[in-house]
């Protein structure tokens, strides 16, 4: 018999260059205004945060995130006020990651950005301890679920969710 298991997988984004440090900041903060936006307007449902969130220049990855989040920020969290450092919020849909061992940095993640054409890849410093969890989700083994992207002083990190199947040990009895 076999039990789901979730896990968050964290990463550091190797440094980025300067201009896609600045789409990381652009991207940031446009999701922190959109998220704003749509919890001072009091909307609770995903069609209501959808009208005050599709203006805004994010991706539908974040979008979507918005729209399943911010409901539960007032029904779940009973949330009457936002912290100032929310993290980027992503659906799954984001969990695009390449593998190449030949790379110093054998994993990349392409950030989504609004617009064709426009995502880009970074390469991700992984923590030793998950490298096999992600080597599972990068074979399929494990599925991933929301994606967060949190701005530190001198690094981006990179949350991944997981799920992945384990066996229940066999036991005598």
């Amino acid at each position: 018999m076999a039990e789901t298991v979730t896990k968050t997988l964290e990463a550091t984004l190797a440094p980025p260059t300067q201009g896609k440090g600045v789409r990381l900041r652009r991207l940031l903060s446009t999701y922190r205004e959109a998220l704003d936006d749509a919890f001072d307007s009091g909307a609770d449902t995903m069609g209501g945060v959808s009208d005050v969130v599709t203006p805004f220049d994010l991706p539908y990855q974040a979008k979507a995130a918005l729209c399943s989040y911010v409901p539960k920020l007032r029904k779940t969290y009973n949330a009457r006020e936002l912290d100032d450092e929310h993290p980027l919020r992503l659906t799954n849909q984001a969990a695009t990651f390449d593998r190449d061992e030949s790379r110093h940095y054998e994993i990349c993640w392409n950030v989504p950005l609004p617009g064709y054409g426009t995502n880009f890849w970074i390469p991700l410093r992984l923590n030793p301890e998950q490298e096999p969890l992600w080597h599972d989700l990068l074979d399929g083994d494990a599925k991933a679920g929301e994606i967060r992207l949190q701005q530190n002083r001198s690094c981006w990190v990179l949350h991944a969710t997981v799920q992945y199947e384990v066996s229940d040990p066999e036991t005598d009895g």
